[in-house]
């Protein structure tokens, strides 16, 4: 299954407060159609999971992972990596290739 660092799920719950979502919101992963025959994997915040979700809980961050990307993604983690001005990023990883915390 999808994992999310402890230094992922810190930034995802700052993001979160950050925008004031309640804290008893999750995180839900799921597929955008971008490019015919292509999807995106997006974020965004949830009160609940939809239908055929995976749901699971990681360093008290509740995380949804749509059916259609769970397969996908089920060796990945998300991780933190910082960008050219110095914030923190998102990004996809291995799940054997993920920074220490």
């Amino acid at each position: 299954m999808l994992q999310i660092t402890h230094d992922a799920a810190e930034l995802i719950t700052a993001l979160r407060r950050g925008q004031d979502v309640p804290d008893d919101h999750g995180l839900r992963i799921y597929a955008e159609a971008s490019e015919p025959g292509e999807i995106t994997v997006a974020l965004g915040f949830t009160d609940s999971p939809a239908a055929g979700d995976q749901v699971t809980e990681q360093d008290g961050l509740k995380v949804f992972v749509a059916p259609e990307v769970a397969e996908p993604l089920h060796d990945a983690a998300i991780d933190v990596t910082p960008a050219d001005d110095g914030a923190q990023r998102l990004v996809f990883r291995p799940q054997g290739e993920v920074t220490p915390t």
